[in-house]
C-alpha cells in the first residue's frame, strides 16, 4: 500500500500555509560528504521536508547517486561515471569511508519520513534508457508518490511524463526566460525550479496562475532566505539545513 507521504501533498501543505518546503541538497553536504547516506540522513534528522539526490546510470546500468559525471571531485577514483560498474563504484571512498550509495537505498531511507527529489543527469552526457530505469525503480519500491524527479534536461523531464503520468516532475533552470510557464507547459512540468537568483515575485505569480509549484535552489545565507521571503517560492533547497530550516519555521 502506498504511504500517505506524497511530493504533492507536501506542496499543497506548503501552498496552503504559505511556509515553504525545506530540502536539503544533496542531503547535508555542509557538515558530511555530499549525496552520501550519512548526509541525508544528518538532512532528515535535522528535519528538512525533503532531500534531493542525483542519478547517473553506471556501466551495468545500475542507478548511482552522485553529482558529477566524473569521479574526481568527490570520490578518490578517476574518470567517468558510466565507464564503471557499480561494483567498481562501490569500491571507491565518497569521503569519510562513505561508500556511492544506489538510489534504492536513498529511497528506503526516505520512505514514510520525507519528499524525495532526484535530479537526472541527462547532460552533458545522456544515459539512454535513463527515463524508464528510473521510473521502474521507483514503481517496484512504491515510491512514486513521495518523488519528484527533475533536470536541466527538460527533454528528459518532458519523456518522464509520457511515461509515467502520475509522476511529479520539474524542470530546472538557470536564466530568467521571458515565459517560464510556457517551459513547463513544453516539457509538462508541475515544479519549476530555479536558481533562487532567477527568481522574482512575478515569475512566482505566473507560475502559480497555471497551477505550477517553483522549488529554488540554493538557499544557504541570510541573502538568499530573505530573497526567497520576499518572492514566496514553494520550497527552498539548501546545503545548509542545520541553519536554513529553523529561518523558515521560526
Amino acid at each position: 500500500m502506498s504511504s500517505h507521504l506524497s511530493v504533492a501533498g507536501l506542496y499543497r501543505r506548503a501552498r496552503e500555509s504559505g511556509i515553504p518546503l525545506v530540502g536539503g541538497h544533496r542531503g547535508n553536504p555542509a557538515e558530511h560528504p555530499e549525496n552520501t547516506l550519512a548526509s541525508f540522513r544528518s538532512a532528515i534528522e535535522l528535519g528538512v521536508d525533503m532531500i534531493e539526490c542525483d542519478v547517473h546510470l553506471s556501466a551495468d546500468r545500475e542507478l548511482v547517486v552522485l553529482h558529477d559525471h566524473t569521479l574526481d571531485r568527490t570520490t578518490d577514483g578517476t574518470g567517468l561515471v558510466g565507464q564503471r560498474t557499480l561494483a567498481e563504484l562501490r569500491r571507491l571512498d565518497a569521503g569519510g569511508g562513505e561508500r556511492l550509495p544506489v538510489l534504492a537505498e536513498v529511497c528506503e531511507l526516505a520512505r514514510d519520513r520525507v519528499g524525495l527529489a532526484v535530479e537526472l543527469k541527462q547532460i552533458p552526457i545522456p544515459y539512454p534508457g535513463m527515463e524508464e530505469k528510473l521510473i521502474a525503480c521507483l514503481v517496484a519500491l512504491d515510491m512514486l508518490d513521495q518523488t519528484c524527479v527533475i533536470s536541466f534536461d527538460h527533454r528528459s523531464v518532458c519523456r518522464l511524463k509520457e511515461l509515467e503520468p502520475r509522476l511529479s516532475v520539474g524542470i530546472l533552470e538557470g536564466a530568467r526566460p521571458i515565459d517560464p510557464a510556457a517551459l513547463m507547459r513544453g516539457a509538462g512540468a508541475d515544479i519549476y525550479c530555479p536558481h533562487y537568483g532567477a527568481m522574482d515575485r512575478d515569475l512566482v505569480d505566473e507560475i502559480h496562475a497555471v497551477g505550477g509549484m517553483v522549488g529554488v535552489w540554493t538557499v544557504d545565507d541570510a541573502t538568499a532566505v530573505a530573497w526567497c521571503r520576499a518572492c514566496g517560492p514553494d520550497s527552498v533547497f539548501t546545503n545548509r539545513p542545520r541553519e536554513i530550516v529553523p529561518a523558515f519555521r521560526d
